[in-house]
């Protein structure tokens, strides 16, 4: 008897939880909140006024009109990591406030479409799209201004019918990527385009190219290439004519030091202000290429970049190298004589840097988390310009005045001083 008692006790307060876990979460009377409540199916007691949804989370497989035509109010709905498989944008005919719409990270593959004539962000990544699920029904959604989209392959017919939308980002998600039709990106009109591209596989650097040429600021994670450089597609010399992008960022980068070398020197003759790597790991043979392909050849890479650009700002952060022995010297010194005002290498390992041969634009320079010695910019006498420069406090060294910041353990405060380097 005592252990049916306990039992019951335990039913109990285990239903008691379940219900509490599925009840929202209400900051006020407008938002409603059932993420991570173990739902199987949209609540039927979602309060009327509600104007905020957050159903993410959770492991809902289908949607029905039945479940939102009370809400007439709703703006925003977040559905993301659920387990839809089918989208069809009739559920939401009678919400015609909503706004935000998030199914990303289902498992989609199919939709049919509706316009949601006041729809601004619309996100559909992380799903189960072969190609882009982009319908006619797009055309009509003239205030989008966010668009996450997934597939395995893009054609340039793809976008015909959203290329007149006047968006701010789009989002693509491209893993199991299989084929890319050239050009195809700048079909879109975006301010903003990241490119999520699959971890394990060889990267399609048209989609660097063509983003470079469609959007002001270009974000792509997971630029990785294993084959030979023989086989790496050089940037053609009309590429620069077509480039639009002011800020790039790469992150998980993991190319052959030659490559690097094409990709930056591109990047360099090209509009790009501001160019952000970080996860970089090269591979060697750390040396200069015989040839480019778009440029014409001068005596060196550092001849190149002391040569006036549009760059103002380089980063590299969290760098690794899968070459065992290199002369040093090589690399150090195409980053010594760029002629740009701010440069970052954090995170690198990087036991030393050389003066600059000639007088540096250097105005800010940031090497923390490194391995410098006091050796470092001993007796230089060419960095006129520069106003500051944050190193590890072991590499303090002599000479002319300048503002430094110390950098200490992560418990310990850091601080600014002046001193002689």
């Amino acid at each position: 008897m005592r252990f049916l008692t306990n039992i019951y006790v335990f039913t109990c307060a285990f239903t008691f939880t379940l219900w509490n876990n599925i009840q929202p979460t209400v900051e006020d009377e407008f938002i409603a909140n059932y993420s991570n409540s173990l739902l199987a199916n949209v609540p039927k007691n979602i309060p009327v006024c509600t104007q905020v949804l957050d159903l993410s989370h959770n492991r809902i497989s289908g949607l029905s009109t039945s479940e939102f035509i009370h809400l007439s109010d709703l703006q925003v709905l977040n559905l993301s990591h659920n387990l839809i498989t089918v989208l069809d944008f009739s559920v939401f005919i009678f919400n015609e406030n909503l706004e935000y719409l998030d199914l990303s990270h289902n498992n989609i593959s199919k939709v049919f479409c509706l316009t949601l004539a006041y729809l601004r962000h619309l996100d559909l990544s992380f799903n189960k799209f072969t190609a882009l699920p982009i319908c006619q029904e797009f055309g009509n959604m003239f205030h989008l201004e966010y668009l996450g989209l997934s597939a395995t392959m893009i054609r340039m017919s793809d976008f015909r019918y959203i290329k007149h939308l006047q968006l701010h980002t789009v989002f693509l998600n491209l893993g199991n990527f299989s084929l890319y039709e050239p050009r195809s990106l700048t079909v879109l009109t975006t301010r903003n385009l990241h490119i999520a591209f699959a971890a394990n596989q060889n990267f399609i650097f048209s989609l660097l190219y063509d983003g470079m040429s469609t959007s002001e600021n270009l974000k792509i994670v997971n630029l990785r290439y294993t084959l030979s450089y023989k086989d790496f597609p050089s940037p053609s010399l009309m590429l620069l004519k077509k480039i639009k992008t002011t800020t790039l960022t790469l992150d998980a980068v993991d190319l052959q030091w030659a490559i690097i070398l094409q990709i930056f020197l591109l990047i360099w003759y090209s509009p790009v202000e501001h160019l952000t790597v970080r996860n970089l790991t090269f591979r060697g043979p750390l040396e200069e290429p015989t040839e480019y392909a778009f440029l014409p050849l001068l005596s060196s890479v550092e001849q190149l970049i002391s040569l006036d650009g549009t760059m103002k700002a380089l980063t590299l952060e969290h760098v690794r190298n899968k070459v065992y022995y290199f002369n040093q010297e090589i690399l150090y010194r195409q980053f010594s004589e760029m002629n740009i005002a701010n440069l970052t290498i954090a995170d690198a390992y990087m036991p030393h840097m050389l003066c600059p041969n000639r007088t540096s634009s250097f105005q800010y320079l940031n090497f923390s988390h490194n391995a410098l010695t006091d050796e470092l910019f001993q007796n230089c006498g060419t960095l006129m310009d520069l106003k500051l420069l944050i190193v590890p406090c072991s590499g303090l060294t002599s000479g002319q005045p300048l503002t430094l910041t110390c950098q200490y353990p992560v418990k310990q405060m850091s601080r600014r001083v002046m001193l002689h380097l």
